[in-house]
């Protein structure tokens, strides 16, 4: 007899169905909550303990916490937030607490989080008079750092990168998405058309199926295959990605959004490196032509070369010796390059790319133990032919930049820490090229969508105390802002020295620009914070 709780249960499998058929998250969280209590998964939910994480030390740090709060002991409370403010503690990272309820984790776990960033929260207002302004700048600074950020990076995959857009929609709707986003290759093309749009503006273009529309409408009856690179006008593909990518450099859109956008492109040379372009490393490049170096599929595409704004405001050739091509041979994830610039941790990937996208199995086991030994002895066996090849055979540069990007790509890693993947498998290469119906596209995007909706309950749990902390600093970051904005200032500090010491040159015009510049992200920040 079949348990009324088991997840084999006709009522489990009745909502199981009904996942499928969820039109919002909103919906899906009810089924998700409703499933829970119909297998007991809620139960397990409400009982603390679990060898997969410490439970009695995450219990013993939520009531020191709660209590030092309580009696007002404000030293006291920073300092054992100090303590253990990291995304692991006590092993509450386990990725398997996340996957047992459909709704959510521990209560205990998210019970812990609420109270760390309640507590952040309540020793973050500037006025407050338990500690020092300075020292609390520096706690939050400091355990910023400690803790880290989270990075989403969209995969290449032709076409089916449009699922990325429903991934993005439904992360913006939740207000999850990370700030740090990378594409490669059609992943740049979303990535780029989501960084140069506000949160309102992007979750506009799924308004009356705008979004599908412009994405199919192919005005100039573009084809696109293998071979036909020199048969395709670039000015048409130019034209297309116009109506989707505003006329923006890397900086442009980071000092409109705030998003930090990350392309990565491909060397066309053997001897070339490959790039990651960002508002940091090449903010003065255009998004379009990063766009469509980091999309020149070999054998589709001819390799492009890079274009960048100049002082004046002119565009010009970026690096006009170098031409770049698709950038997920050299890296579609690229994790090392965001972990440097900007301190992440923690990955969100949305991997198209079928046979890519799995999950890791971990599970130990014979069977695990030999599926990673043949990887690795295949990668092994590969890695040793190709560099044979290169060692003692001539070849042209074409061949030798193939050889490179093949290599490349056995060493990729194409998963992370929390991974949306389609459900499609191999049968979706045959979609790679191809040029969807509008009715396609949306259905595309609608996948992505609720690829996404189960990620939700973990990426708001396993990312809150670091938003938390990314906004408290962007408060003070605003704070300070309007502070130099309206203190007073002297003589000296407005550039009006007296005659003794001679006058000042006046400000030249791309200096007076930004400045106007500088003013209205102050502004647009501001009013953001109090739209907030």
């Amino acid at each position: 007899m079949i348990n009324r709780y088991s997840p084999k249960s006709r009522a489990a499998r009745e909502l199981d169905a009904a996942f499928s058929r969820a039109n919002s998250f909103q919906q899906w969280q009810a089924i998700a909550e409703a499933y829970d209590r119909k297998t007991g998964r809620d139960a397990w939910r409400e009982k603390a303990d679990s060898p997969l994480y410490d439970n009695v030390s995450i219990d013993t740090r939520l009531q020191r916490l709660r209590k030092l709060r309580k009696r007002g002991n404000d030293q006291g409370l920073l300092f054992a937030l100090s303590e253990g403010i990291h995304g692991n503690m006590a092993g509450m990272g386990n990725p398997k607490l996340y996957s047992k309820a459909r709704s959510g984790t521990k209560r205990l776990i998210t019970e812990y989080i609420d109270e760390i960033c309640d507590a952040l929260e309540y020793l973050s207002p500037r006025d407050f008079d338990g500690i020092a302004w300075a020292d609390r700048i520096e706690f939050f600074q400091v355990a910023s750092h400690c803790y880290g950020r989270s990075a989403l990076m969209l995969s290449g995959g032709g076409t089916l990168g449009y699922f990325h857009f429903g991934v993005l929609k439904a992360l913006i709707e939740q207000k999850l998405c990370p700030v740090v986003i990378s594409g490669a290759s059609a992943g740049a093309f979303v990535a780029a058309i989501v960084g140069a749009r506000s949160d309102r503006e992007f979750l506009a273009l799924f308004e009356n199926n705008t979004l599908a529309r412009a994405l199919t409408e192919n005005r100039d009856n573009i084809k696109i295959g293998f071979g036909m690179g020199k048969q395709i006008d670039m000015r048409s593909i130019k034209r297309e990605m116009a109506k989707l990518i505003p006329d923006l450099t890397f900086k442009e859109a980071y000092e409109k959004t705030g998003r930090s956008i990350n392309i990565s492109i491909s060397p066309a040379e053997p001897r070339q490196n490959s790039r990651l372009l960002n508002h940091i490393a090449s903010p003065n490049v255009t998004l379009r032509s990063a766009v469509l170096a980091s999309t020149a599929l070999p054998g589709v595409f001819q390799p492009v070369q890079l274009e960048a704004r100049d002082v004046n405001g002119g565009i010009k050739p970026y690096l006009p010796s170098r031409r770049w091509i698709d950038g997920s041979f050299s890296q579609d994830l690229p994790a090392k390059r965001l972990a440097r610039l900007y301190g992440v941790n923690h990955f969100i990937v949305s991997q198209v790319m079928p046979g890519l996208g799995r999950e890791p199995n971990t599970r130990p086991g014979l069977r695990k133990i030999v599926s990673d030994a043949s990887v690795a002895a295949t990668k092994q066996m590969l890695r040793g032919y190709l560099d044979f090849l290169q060692r003692y055979h001539r070849m042209g540069p074409q061949m030798g930049t193939a050889l490179n990007a093949v290599n490349a790509l056995m060493e990729q890693q194409y998963t992370g820490d929390i991974n949306i993947f389609p459900g499609y498998g191999l049968s979706g290469l045959g979609k790679l090229l191809k040029m969807m119906s509008e009715d396609e596209m949306a259905d595309l995007i609608r996948a992505g969508e609720r690829a996404t909706w189960p990620k939700i309950p973990i990426i708001d749990t396993t990312t809150r105390i670091g938003r938390t902390l990314d906004s408290i600093l962007h408060s003070f970051e605003v704070d300070q802002a309007h502070w130099l904005r309206s203190a007073p200032q002297t003589n000296t500090a407005r550039g009006e020295a007296g005659a003794e010491r001679g006058s000042r040159k006046p400000a030249t015009p791309a200096k007076a620009r930004r400045n106007k510049r500088v003013s209205a992200i102050i502004s647009g920040k501001a009013e953001g914070k109090a739209a907030a």
